[in-house]
């Protein structure tokens, strides 16, 4: 094993370490939702998330992109005025979207929340103008790589959104209003802990307007790959709208909400891999070494999380409450979203290396548009089921579209026959946990696949075992 390595699974056990709070009060916020909240509601507050999803991404207009780009070329002064620069294009969006949600109140509540008389409208108004300034408090602190701020922020905003939904249900109402005040509450909440620490920065406003004008200039176009991206990730939760109740939206987003617990290894690991990759090309391009044996340990690690959360997802769901315990069959498919981005975050480095990023586009748009057409088709037959297969088997596109891509333009040897052979039997394992009436078949597959993972990566399963308890000792050794 190269010193790379090593040091690249240390780095990211290390990394990891930070993340197990955000993960638990992640993990935990769903399960005690569903005791205070039935999938009904959930569902409308899932509606709510999608459309509010959907209004922040083309308010921001790309020039968060444009402010992490511009942000280290500026010196302190500019810096002041480049966080306004760069808030004023959304914060103008938004007053017109606003102005449109406020005319068209009725037909939007009722999409929302099933009835015209609501104040969901007031409340996503005022969300999207409070997720404008989170969003560049976040990345604020983020470019000036404060990293405890930063976790701190995303805490503070997790555990304030746990509790103003648990005051709000016991206290108010048990339905999706708890939800809507909640993302609205802990938004504020976080800001204000953003604002506090980095004063100078907020105030006085300062703003540029030439400098607004190339902040939207570079900005937009990624308006476009927003939009596709959201397509894949947020078109199954529309079209369960149109086919079914706000129970199975409900139940839908509870097994995703579970499932993106998981996301959290592929957050910490594009935060880790990016940076590294990117040095070790513009050290030597020639060494792709390290990146075959990335992918192989990737591999190793989250199809062996895949088919582990596979065998105990229905022990995973007795968390939930009793109305939300179908939502067990939903989730199998929903696994393949970060198992297959993972990957691609590594083998897809070719296309970022040789700088034609429109192939991002390209994979995005293709699956946007097989999982518009998948949902449409198994929805109306399998409910949210049939959403989770679509929307499962598109991430299995992603990767395959970025892999193939990637590998013609910067021609790493990795071994993709292991990857496709374990996504085949990751699939017939998730067919049989989603549809099987039989309780042992489908535990029996998945242990399986964790067994044929053990075996096709054995020699990563034993050096990750070697590393993880060296790094063990080291913690003991510490204390």
């Amino acid at each position: 094993m190269t010193l790379n390595e090593r040091d690249l699974l240390k780095k990211y056990i290390s990394f990891s370490l930070g993340t197990w709070l955000r993960t638990l009060i992640s993990f935990f916020t769903t399960p005690i939702t569903t005791w205070l909240i039935n999938p009904e509601e959930f569902g409308k507050a899932t509606m709510f998330s999608t459309v509010y999803s959907i209004l922040l991404l083309v308010a921001l207009l790309g020039t968060t992109n444009s402010f992490l780009r511009f942000f280290p070329q500026k010196s302190e002064q500019e810096k002041q005025t480049l966080l306004w620069s760069c808030l004023i294009p959304p914060v103008l969006l938004s007053i017109l979207a606003s102005l449109v949600v406020f005319i068209f109140r009725s037909s939007i509540n009722t999409f929302l929340v099933g009835t015209s008389d609501s104040k969901a409208h007031v409340i996503l108004i005022a969300t999207l103008m409070t997720g404008i300034f989170q969003t560049f408090n976040l990345n604020l602190v983020r470019s000036k790589g404060r990293a405890i701020l930063f976790s701190t922020i995303e805490v503070v905003q997790s555990l304030s959104q746990v509790g103003f939904i648990l005051l709000y249900a016991l206290l108010v109402g048990r339905n999706f209003y708890a939800l809507l005040y909640a993302q609205l509450f802990s938004n504020l909440v976080a800001l204000m802990v953003g604002m506090a620490f980095e004063r100078s920065y907020w105030f006085p406003v300062k703003v540029n307007r030439k400098l607004v004008l190339e902040i939207i200039k570079y900005g937009y176009p990624f308006v476009f790959s927003g939009l596709v991206w959201w397509l894949l990730h947020w078109i199954d939760r529309l079209v369960l709208r149109l086919y079914t109740n706000f129970s199975e939206i409900g139940l839908y987003s509870a097994a995703f909400k579970i499932i993106s617990a998981m996301n959290l290894f592929t957050t910490g690991f594009s935060t880790l891999w990016y940076p590294f990759a990117y040095e070790q090309y513009e050290k030597n391009p020639e060494n792709q070494t390290i990146f075959k044996r990335a992918l192989d340990y990737v591999a190793f690690l989250v199809f062996s999380a895949g088919f582990l959360l596979l065998s105990f997802k229905d022990v995973i769901f007795l968390l939930l409450a009793r109305s939300y315990r179908p939502a067990s069959a939903i989730a199998p498919f929903l696994i393949l979203n970060p198992v297959m981005i993972t990957m691609a975050i590594v083998v897809a480095r070719g296309i970022d290396f040789s700088k034609k990023t429109y192939w991002f586009i390209v994979s995005d748009g293709t699956a946007a548009v097989l999982n518009l057409a998948g949902n449409f088709l198994l929805i109306p037959i399998f409910g949210a089921r049939g959403a989770a297969v679509s929307t499962g088997l598109c991430f299995i596109v992603v990767f395959a579209i970025e892999a193939g891509v990637s590998k013609r333009l910067y021609p790493v040897p990795y071994d993709l026959k292991k990857v496709y052979y374990l996504v085949a039997v990751f699939v017939f394992s998730a067919i049989l946990h989603t549809f099987s009436q039989n309780l042992f078949l489908p535990v029996l597959s998945s242990a399986l696949g964790l067994l044929a993972t053990i075996f096709l990566y054995r020699s990563e399963f034993s050096k990750v075992l070697s590393i993880a308890a060296d790094f063990l000792k080291t913690i003991l050794h510490r204390k």
